[in-house]
């Protein structure tokens, strides 16, 4: 039931109305990545009377972020960011169903996890996990927005596959070698949230069968020059997802993060394990649980978080080698685990 009092100004709205509020209510938006733009288009899809979100995120909260995604304090620091940011919507938003899942969307979840949503919203920050959520959009005929802040730049599109291209027309495979860091170039709080809110904006528009001129189109902005650019995304005859292209298997792997210094390994351990596993990890390794979803383990300077639907994220670490070496050492040492054999085997089978 519609809230009149409290959407009083949306309802208000000619193009929206009570008809476009209820349809909000009726919706069920997939937030994958919850960083810079994902925390603010979730919370004001929330906020906006949209009925259930699930919220998708296989980090935790650090320092560096705070800057720029609001829904964190540094009581959160070391916690999953998708149990955070869930918790946060539903003290704000009482009325919007939330679940959420802090682990990295994959081939193993994103088709049951799409095939739930009415909408989707890529807010993540690597190209591997948007082709992943692209794939699944395509596959199961959900809309896609997608949202991209870096530097002093920031892009919204929206894809409604078959009628519009998807986003592997515009990003294939191999153009993640082109794409910068965070890292690197920087980026500001400003920009990420106002990537973020109209991330929210056109999400809101399709769950309110409003019409947007952003269908099939990407909008480019440059914050700093205060300059922007649309411009429509043409199908790839070619494309993997949506054309004629040959999809390639991909395994799961290693995966190097936006941050210096960063890996992360999905399923590393079985999900099961998780209640016995801080228990079992040496004496020598200082070890907190942080909420429901992540216990973390400090081994002299480097930081290694490990999530309840077993996801391994290392930080602080100066090699890819090193951080396997690790992780591994840390697994191996837990006896349940070492009988099962499943962490040793699904490191050492890695590329």
């Amino acid at each position: 039931m519609i809230d009149r009092k409290y959407f009083s100004r949306q309802v208000a709205l000619s193009d929206l109305g009570t008809r476009g509020q209820a349809k909000l209510a009726e919706t069920t938006a997939l937030v994958v990545g919850l960083g810079g733009t994902g925390c603010v288009a979730s919370v004001l899809l929330a906020l906006s009377g949209v009925g259930k979100l699930i919220l998708v995120d296989r980090d935790i909260v650090t320092f560096e972020n705070l800057h720029r995604q609001p829904v964190y304090s540094r009581n959160d620091m070391g916690k999953a960011k998708a149990e955070v940011c869930a918790s946060f919507i539903e003290n704000r938003a009482p009325s919007t169903k939330v679940e959420y899942e802090a682990q990295i969307l994959d081939g193993s979840n994103a088709g049951e996890l799409v095939r739930a949503a009415d909408i989707a919203l890529d807010c993540l920050d690597n190209l591997g996990g948007r082709q992943v959520l692209n794939r699944s959009c395509v596959e199961e005929g959900v809309p896609l927005v997608h949202t991209g802040a870096l530097g002093w730049e920031g892009s919204v599109a929206v894809f409604k596959s078959p009628d519009t291209a998807c986003l592997e027309c515009l990003l294939p495979p191999g153009s993640a070698d082109e794409l910068a860091r965070c890292e690197d170039v920087g980026v500001l709080g400003t920009t990420t949230s106002t990537i973020g809110s109209l991330g929210a904006l056109e999400a809101i528009k399709l769950a309110a069968d409003m019409t947007s001129p952003l269908i099939g189109k990407i909008l480019v902005i440059d914050f700093l020059a205060a300059e922007q650019h649309t411009a429509i995304i043409a199908k790839r005859r070619a494309c993997a997802a949506c054309g004629d292209g040959q999809q390639e298997e991909r395994e799961s792997r290693l995966i190097t993060l936006c941050g210096s210094g960063e890996y992360y390994w999905p399923k590393a351990f079985g999900p099961s394990e998780f209640p016995v596993i801080a228990k079992s990890l040496p004496d020598s390794v200082i070890v907190k649980k942080m909420g429901a979803s992540v216990i973390l383990a400090r081994v002299d300077s480097s930081q290694i978080a490990l999530f309840r639907g077993g996801g391994v994220l290392i930080r602080g670490v100066s090699s890819e080698k090193q951080a396997r070496a690790m992780a591994a050492a840390l697994l191996r040492r837990n006896p349940r685990l070492r009988s099962r054999g499943t962490a040793r085997k699904n490191l050492k089978n890695r590329p």
